[in-house]
């Protein structure tokens, strides 16, 4: 059964889409075999504003979009020195740049 107008970059978990009218929220795929098939068919990354850039976010995001790129979670935080940032910048530990690092984010 075709539903005109979807697509399937619609299909992908937290995506909310209208089928013939009713507002539908995905919220996990309904077997193994379907999820490995339309997570197959996309990638993901991981982006992050940093702070000197704070200013430009709604820029950034417009970008994102218009270069047709879809995002599928957001997630507002704010590192601190002795948890976040340090845990993922772990691999430049021990470098002389690492503590300015965390403290910058």
């Amino acid at each position: 059964m075709a539903c005109p107008g979807l697509t399937i970059r619609e299909l992908y978990i937290g995506s909310i889409i209208n089928v013939y009218s009713r507002q539908l929220k995905l919220i996990e795929y309904g077997d193994l075999f379907t999820q490995r098939k339309f997570e197959a068919q996309s990638e993901k990354t991981f982006a992050m504003i940093k702070p000197d850039c704070y200013t430009q976010t709604g820029q950034i995001i417009d970008a994102i979009f218009r270069n047709g790129f879809t995002i599928s979670k957001l997630k507002m935080t704010k590192f601190n020195k002795h948890g976040l940032a340090e845990q993922f910048y772990q691999e430049h530990r021990g470098k002389p740049f690492f503590t300015d690092l965390c403290s910058f984010m």
